[in-house]
């Protein structure tokens, strides 16, 4: 029996794939370009992605044809199969990413003396076991931790209005200030552009027409909850203490001080943050998981925990320690994520050409 979602848990997955992720130490870096004018990029880059959710569905309201795109078992040609392989890898790259970010986050903050392979097994088994569920379960998880994390984000801005400094936003947005904007948009996208990943569950929202509203919304929401972040660790911290520091988020929230006993919400924040960071990555093993079956043309899971195991060393392997991985989220990924993200929209415009004549003469014929 096929799983269904519903349009509020597609909004809601996709807005966990662009906030989880970034929020951990993604700050630093646009910081580090866009000087204490950073919270725009935010903002502008959400018309971006409009864009770019308008030319994946194209003009045709009529999204029928996007439950072809991932069909596990159909018969494809050349450039569809490439397109997954593609897409796989996409998925590969973000997924050792993410899985090293959360598992160095642990090893940092909350399990110093604790092995990274320890962390890395166990984080592994729990996402694992949550993907082979099946998208549905892992939709149902999000659902709950988001919404608990929405509001405490959301609260950010009155928890720390004792701590809030209006001169470290200044001077506000000049002519000045573009080229160190358009240099932070250039590090963020890559990070944004992981929401083609609503590509893979698309054929199971229900009803499929309300797809693009979905996607749109969510994107919506999560890049206000990180609009909200950014301009609340500007205001609080300053742009120097965010250049210097490696998780500017957690710094963040260690600020907020309510009376003279509720000193320390950090560790029940980091505790309300942690699920959607997990489920992203069960997200990501799950997407994963169904290009495999694409490719093995059948509905398997006796690979996901091989893969998954194989996936985890891969990124202890690839990274010395955590400033290697920053480089290469910061860095390497910038560039590597652009031209994947490229290629995908380029090839997903023919594999959209393909799927629409297939159905046309399926259609004629019948």
């Amino acid at each position: 029996m096929k799983q269904k979602l519903s349009e509020l848990q597609l909004s809601l997955l996709i807005a966990n794939l662009i906030f989880a992720g970034p929020v951990i130490s993604l700050p630093q870096i646009i910081l580090q370009q866009g000087d204490q004018n950073s919270w725009v990029v935010p903002i502008i880059i959400y018309p971006i992605l409009l864009a770019f959710i308008f030319i994946i569905f194209g003009k045709n309201k009529n999204t029928e044809w996007l439950q072809h795109v991932f069909l596990v078992g159909r018969k494809s040609k050349w450039i569809e199969k490439g397109f997954i392989l593609l897409f796989l890898l996409f998925a590969i790259f973000t997924l050792v990413r993410d899985l090293r970010g959360m598992s160095d986050f642990v090893a940092t903050v909350l399990l110093p003396t604790t092995p990274n392979d320890i962390i890395m097994v166990l984080t592994i088994l729990v996402t694992a076991y949550i993907a082979i569920s099946g998208i549905e379960v892992v939709a149902r998880i999000t659902s709950i931790h988001f919404f608990i994390l929405f509001v405490i984000v959301a609260m950010l801005p009155l928890l720390l209005m004792n701590e809030w400094d209006f001169g470290n936003l200044q001077p506000l947005l000049g002519w000045d200030s573009i080229p160190a904007i358009l240099r932070a948009l250039y590090v963020t996208f890559s990070w944004m552009g992981e929401i083609f990943f609503f590509l893979i569950i698309i054929s199971n929202l229900n009803p499929p027409r309300h797809a693009r509203r979905a996607v749109i919304i969510g994107a919506g929401l999560g890049l206000f909850l990180f609009l909200v972040v950014m301009l609340s660790a500007l205001a609080v911290l300053g742009a120097n203490i965010i250049r210097e520091s490696t998780y500017p988020s957690l710094m963040l929230i260690q600020q907020i001080n309510i009376t003279d006993f509720l000193d320390r919400l950090d560790l029940f924040i980091t505790v309300a943050w942690l699920p959607t960071l997990v489920t992203k990555v069960a997200f990501l093993l799950y997407a994963i998981n169904h290009c495999y079956s694409y490719i093995y043309k059948g509905n398997t899971n006796k690979f996901l925990f091989p893969i998954s195991l194989i996936i985890g060393y891969l990124s202890i392997l690839m990274f010395k320690n955590t400033m290697d991985l920053l480089r290469f989220s910061f860095y390497t990924w910038n560039l590597v994520g652009l031209l994947l993200e490229f290629l995908l929209v380029v090839m997903f415009l023919f594999v959209r050409r393909i799927i629409k004549k297939r159905l046309e003469y399926t259609e004629a014929e019948t």
